[in-house]
C-alpha cells in the first residue's frame, strides 16, 4: 500500500495516460496503413453529417461554440457512411480545438453538377505556410505534445482518397481556415 498522493501514484497515472494515448496511436496507424474493410452503400449523407455534429454537441457546449449547419437535401453518394462520419468528426473536433470560446463553426454541404462539396469552416488561427504543406502528413501536428497524434488528418485524407475524392485546406479571408471535401455524387 502506498499513500494516495505519493510519487508512485503520480507515476502510475502517467503510465496509464500514456498507455491509452499509445493505444489510440496504434489504432490510427492500423487504420492508416491497412486497407480497412469498407461497407459501401448509396446514401444521402445529410443525416450522417447531422449525427456527427450531434456526437460533438457536448464539446461545442463546453467551449460555448456555435455550430451553424447549412446542408442541402438529397446529397446522395456511394460511400462508407461510418468512414464519412469519422471524417466529419475529425474535422469538426479540430475546428472546435482551434476556434476560440464563443466562436462559430460552419458546416456547409451542397451539390454541384458532378460532386458533393462539404466545408468545415472555423475561426481558429488559420494555416501558416509550413502547416499548409504538411497538414495531411502522418505524425504532423500543431497541437501541443500529448494532445494530438498527428494521424487524424492523414486518416481523413486516406478516407477521402479511397472515396475518389479530394480534400483541401485554405485560410479564410478574415480568420480561421476552411477544409473543403469534394466527393463524386451519385445520381
Amino acid at each position: 500500500n502506498f499513500p494516495e498522493k505519493s510519487d508512485f501514484h503520480t507515476d502510475l497515472d502517467k503510465i496509464i495516460k500514456n498507455a491509452i494515448y499509445s493505444r489510440e496511436v496504434v489504432k490510427k496507424l492500423m487504420f492508416f496503413s491497412c486497407k480497412m474493410p469498407q461497407e459501401w452503400q448509396i446514401a444521402d449523407i445529410k443525416p450522417t453529417l447531422k449525427s456527427a455534429i450531434d456526437l460533438l454537441k457536448p464539446s461545442l457546449r463546453k467551449k460555448e461554440i456555435n455550430c451553424v449547419l447549412d446542408i442541402e437535401d438529397h446529397l446522395v453518394l456511394k460511400a462508407d457512411v461510418l468512414q464519412i462520419t469519422q471524417v466529419i468528426f475529425n474535422l469538426v473536433m479540430n475546428a472546435i480545438y482551434f476556434t476560440p470560446t464563443n466562436g462559430t463553426i460552419e458546416i456547409k454541404a451542397y451539390k454541384t453538377k458532378t460532386n458533393i462539396i462539404i466545408k468545415v469552416i472555423d475561426e481558429g488561427i488559420g494555416l501558416n505556410k509550413n502547416t499548409k504543406t504538411k497538414l495531411f502528413e502522418p505524425f504532423f501536428s500543431t497541437k501541443p505534445v500529448g494532445e494530438g497524434s498527428g494521424l487524424g488528418l492523414s486518416v481523413v485524407h486516406g478516407i477521402i482518397a479511397s472515396h475518389k475524392g479530394k480534400i483541401t485546406a485554405n485560410n479564410n479571408p478574415h480568420q480561421g481556415a476552411t477544409f473543403k471535401i469534394k466527393l463524386p455524387a451519385t445520381f
